[in-house]
């Protein structure tokens, strides 16, 4: 009897295990953009976007697919835009819009495993590889623009990827624009109820994507209804992400209080709304207060949300952008 009872008590093991291992592999794909294995698959897939686009190769050998939209005339400053989380560089082309007229180039970089750019879907990398990809763009911007100064601007998360660029390297940098950096997310994203019923994940299945990017989350971050809309039909962005992809996003800036804030003395803007409720409002005040940089701005808008850069007031918020590029 005694037997029996272990036999269906392995199988009944057997059975789980197989269950959450297809739970978490299973609906991956469809949560995430194309593979992109090759040079070559960046490049075919590359072949219908209508803005200047390439690949750049990281030390590592990942490749990297870029965008590029030129200014208006000669150039003497090179923005290169570090897109938010489970995005893409495509519609960053607002960022170009605003900047372009004013002289200045802008690219869009896909991070490794984002968008048409090689890496595992659902991982960022190491920090050290995020840093050798960010300085990848950084090389090729400079051998494209040799007497250009060049800027980083980071998107949320992809505030995090300046960051872990420029704890080593911001003397190659003439300034770094962080808006909305996400140093660590805002308590109410810890304390709702649909966050407490997602915790097994974490401890059973932390590389499962149940984290949904579209829901309320969406539409709480951002005034522009277009812009939702665009974001929920995007091939090239995540739709879900895991909990060990958050982890891997926080890992980038680990300890940013001791290792990034007093090494980092390259000028920086830095902007967020005071409606943010993704990220933390005040771990960017303890930034600004503690950072090493002596040229600093930290400016917040009462009305916007966690996205400065689909809203009504995002013009202004360009406007100020190119006019501190611009003046540094």
């Amino acid at each position: 009897m005694r037997s029996v009872i272990n036999q269906r008590l392995g199988l009944l093991l057997s059975v789980s295990v197989t269950i959450i291992y297809m739970a978490t592999i299973a609906p991956i794909a469809a949560q995430m953009p194309p593979p992109v294995i090759t040079i070559a698959d960046a490049y075919r897939l590359g072949e219908p976007i209508h803005d200047q686009h390439g690949v750049v190769t990281s030390s590592d050998g990942t490749c990297l697919f870029y965008r590029h939209w030129p200014s208006h005339g000669p150039s003497d400053h090179v923005v290169i835009v570090l897109h938010g989380i489970g995005f893409e560089s495509g519609p960053y082309k607002v960022v170009a819009d605003g900047l372009n007229p004013r002289g200045i180039d802008v690219y869009g970089l896909d991070a490794r495993g984002h968008g048409l750019s090689c890496g595992i879907r659902g991982y960022t990398g190491s920090p050290a590889q995020v840093a050798d990809d960010v300085g990848a763009m950084v090389r090729f911007a400079r051998q494209q623009h040799p007497a250009s100064k060049i800027f980083l601007l980071g998107d949320s998360m992809g505030c995090n990827y300046a960051l872990a660029y420029a704890k080593e390297h911001d003397n190659q940098l003439a300034g770094l624009v962080l808006l909305a950096p996400a140093f660590y997310v805002d308590t109410s994203q810890l304390i709702s109820l649909h966050s407490l019923l997602l915790m097994p994940y974490f401890l059973i299945a932390h590389r499962k994507p149940v984290i949904d990017l579209l829901d309320g989350r969406l539409t709480a971050s951002s005034r522009d209804p277009d812009f939702i809309a665009e974001r929920r039909s995007d091939p090239l962005a995540y739709k879900k992400v895991s909990f060990g992809y958050l982890l891997d996003i926080q890992r980038l800036i680990h300890n940013w209080r001791r290792d990034i804030a007093p090494r980092v003395h390259a000028p920086i803007l830095m902007i967020q709304g005071d409606k943010d409720k993704v990220v933390s409002k005040k771990d960017c005040r303890t930034f600004a207060k503690i950072s090493a940089s002596r040229d600093l701005q930290f400016k917040t808008y009462p009305q916007v949300r966690h996205t400065t850069l689909w809203d009504p007031e995002t013009p202004e918020i360009l406007e100020q952008v190119g006019e501190w590029v611009t003046g540094h």
